[in-house]
């Protein structure tokens, strides 16, 4: 705990409030991976899972390697003056979401959707389970305008079953100073929040306001996206965050933020209705992790990450409501 408070965690620049009120270590459930029931307790208390080793350490650097080599060709990652494995960034090199990573991985794919995550599913689930088609993947340069803001999942993939299930997993070894995932204590709890913001959809409309469900057909119709002036005429719900400052967010909602350095072989596992951020990666290396969502077979599953050209956030995701 002492050396975590030392960190000097920070969001988009400002000091991550160290104190031991505000700031803790996540809990450890490796002592009870093998234990479903206790797993689906402790889900059910802290509303996240914090599972240490569980996945291949070889396996996953052998995902790490493929991203970094082509993130090397990109012009991203310095291998010529550093080992690749290290994933030093370029200097004014910056990126963050990239989701193109996933794209033919065979490496990750092996990692995410086979063996001990797969296993951990079944078991924790309690009967065959099933995976979205869609990997999101994160490259995070160092900086301080790269920090995940701070939301919840649902909003983004609540159109199926709300039983679904976050792995966040980095790909390497995410020390402190590089910006790895913060979840806020409690906040899968609070009924007000999931019963307001955790309502959100992020792809409905208001389709009476203005020429709106004219503009969305008539793009269904040519299976193209918006344009610039047609996306300012439509009233959009949200852009899913809950806010963009995690500092904010904690003295507003309570509960302290909880992070970890996280090591390759390392798995977090969290609902749909708990609050997650990240801190800023202050280091000279690129943090790469990917969010794959889980559910039983048997559950209805969100269309918009289902397939091999899932709707995503596309205007064949988007749903009119009456505002």
């Amino acid at each position: 705990m002492t050396d975590l408070l030392k960190a000097g965690l920070t969001y988009r620049g400002q000091d991550l409030e160290p104190h031991a009120e505000t700031l803790g270590e996540l809990q450890r459930s490796d002592d009870i991976a093998n234990d479903p029931a206790a797993l689906r307790a402790r889900m059910a208390a802290d509303g996240y899972l914090f599972l240490p080793g569980l996945l291949d350490r070889d396996e996953v650097m052998a995902a790490r390697a493929e991203v970094l080599r082509r993130l090397a060709a990109d012009g991203i990652v310095d291998d010529e003056n550093h080992p690749l494995m290290d994933g030093v960034v370029r200097p004014k090199k910056t990126n963050t979401f990239a989701p193109n990573l996933a794209v033919d991985n065979p490496p990750l794919m092996k990692v995410l959707y086979d063996g001990p995550m797969m296993a951990f599913y079944e078991a924790f689930l309690g009967g065959p389970v099933r995976h979205f088609d869609y990997t999101w993947f994160r490259a995070k340069t160092p900086g301080i305008d790269t920090a995940t803001t701070p939301h919840y999942d649902v909003v983004y993939m609540g159109r199926g079953t709300k039983n679904l299930w976050t792995s966040w997993t980095p790909l390497g070894d995410v020390p402190l100073d590089h910006g790895g995932l913060i979840v806020l204590e409690g906040s899968h709890l609070q009924d007000d929040l999931r019963q307001t913001y955790g309502e959100t959809d992020v792809d409905r409309f208001c389709e009476n306001e203005g020429d709106a469900a004219i503009i969305v057909a008539a793009a269904r119709a040519q299976q193209r996206e918006l344009t610039g002036d047609e996306r300012a005429a439509i009233h959009w719900n949200s852009t899913g965050q809950y806010s963009n400052d995690a500092i904010a967010t904690r003295r507003e909602l309570g509960g302290r933020w909880l992070t970890a350095a996280y090591a390759a072989g390392d798995l977090l596992v969290f609902s749909m209705f708990t609050m997650h951020a990240s801190a800023d990666n202050r280091s000279h290396c690129i943090r790469l992790s990917s969010d794959s969502r889980y559910q039983l077979a048997s559950e209805p599953a969100d269309e918009r990450w289902i397939g091999d050209d899932p709707p995503i956030h596309g205007i064949r995701a988007k749903r009119g409501m009456i505002c």
